[in-house]
């Protein structure tokens, strides 16, 4: 591909690290037999520093490009966010719904109990669906650390909501009004605003202008908009520019739709130029609907306008087996979605992935 690039690609049932050796892709790594690995997270200013979120098992950091790992906080670790103002603050999401922070790269950490002191109304609201009480647990899907402002954090709950603290995790209020079903995924916001937010859902995509005091859809022009059953959005985020371009991960419906009814994910990335008014389908170089679901985008380390698309037609979520190993793709834009062409088209399915400069 021309880049000096190192690719760690999860699997359903393990990790494995790619480099690029004078154009070509071999494997340096693999790490997690049989393991499921939820997140990926990286330092910028160190980004052979890697950080894994395997559930059920623990969270782990890799010093040495994922040649070797250690295991720094246990538990049912799902997920990981960097600190963009400050590469030594890392955040670690949890199940049941808790949340860890570490000041000195993951060596130490805190748990910030504030969240576990919200009302109980609020906490009534972390559950999941009946056949998986006891089995699986919510936990944070997502951290938003503001890239403007380092004490403005949001968490995406599976299953849960959106919970927001403006003192870096001393407090936290509820930010989900307006959302029916609580099954959250990532959200950021509009570039430049504190105030305006994008979150995506098993049910729905939404937008709200107040900080999450109150969401509305925005699903115009997407394949299955406004349908309860099947507007299923995943990861997502802008790509920046004079008129910032949305790019979203979708399918039809949650993983537990394409087990219920025996389909594959019908996997979609939708773009959008005006602020999520209208939506459109990629197609140009990708399926217009895909056997497996996009299920995490990777930004190239130098060019803003070069984006992974991570597929597989597996799932982190509920009704899966870790040990089946599925379809999946690694795909990549270097026009900001316009055009796609594959840069691993036949693996095994890609739950999650994290692309760094060697």
């Amino acid at each position: 591909m021309g880049d000096s690039l190192r690719y760690y690609v999860a699997f359903n049932g393990g990790l494995t690290v790619y480099e690029d050796r004078g154009g070509e892709l071999e494997v340096s790594a693999e790490h997690f037999p049989g393991q499921t690995v939820d997140g990926l997270a990286a330092c910028k200013t160190r980004p052979e520093r890697v950080f894994a979120a395997v559930p059920f098992d623990g969270a782990y950091r890799s010093d040495d490009a994922g040649k070797s790992w250690k295991r720094v906080i246990e538990g049912d670790a799902r997920c990981f966010a960097v600190d963009p103002h400050d590469d030594r603050v890392v955040y670690a999401g949890l199940g049941p719904v808790q949340l860890m922070r570490s000041e000195d790269g993951g060596d130490t950490w805190e748990n910030l109990e504030s969240l576990q002191q919200m009302p109980e109304e609020v906490q009534n609201q972390w559950c999941v669906p009946g056949p998986y009480v006891g089995v699986q647990f919510p936990h944070v899907c997502n951290i938003f650390i503001h890239p403007d402002d380092a004490d403005l954090v949001l968490l995406t709950l599976e299953h849960g909501g959106v919970v927001r603290s403006e003192d870096r995790g001393k407090t936290w209020v509820d930010a989900s009004k307006g959302i029916d079903y609580l099954d959250m995924h990532h959200i950021y916001n509009y570039p430049g605003s504190k105030d305006r937010y994008y979150v995506s859902c098993a049910r729905g995509f939404f937008r709200s202008d107040d900080r999450g005091r109150q969401w509305r859809r925005v699903e115009d022009g997407m394949p299955w908009g406004y349908t309860e059953k099947y507007s299923y959005t995943h990861d997502w985020f802008f790509l920046p520019g004079d008129t910032p371009r949305m790019m979203v991960c979708g399918g039809r419906g949650s993983p537990g739709v394409w087990r219920g009814e025996s389909t594959n994910p019908h996997g979609v990335i939708m773009l959008s130029d005006d602020e999520g008014a209208t939506w459109r389908t990629a197609t140009n170089g990708i399926a217009e609907m895909m056997p497996y679901m996009p299920w995490t985008l990777q930004r190239h380390p130098e060019d803003p306008d070069t984006v992974f698309a991570a597929m597989g037609d597996g799932s982190r979520g509920f009704g899966f087996d870790p040990k089946d190993r599925g379809i999946g793709a690694l795909y990549v834009t270097r026009d900001r979605g316009d055009s796609w062409e594959p840069v691993m088209p036949e693996l095994p399915s890609v739950l999650t992935a994290c692309v760094t400069a060697q």
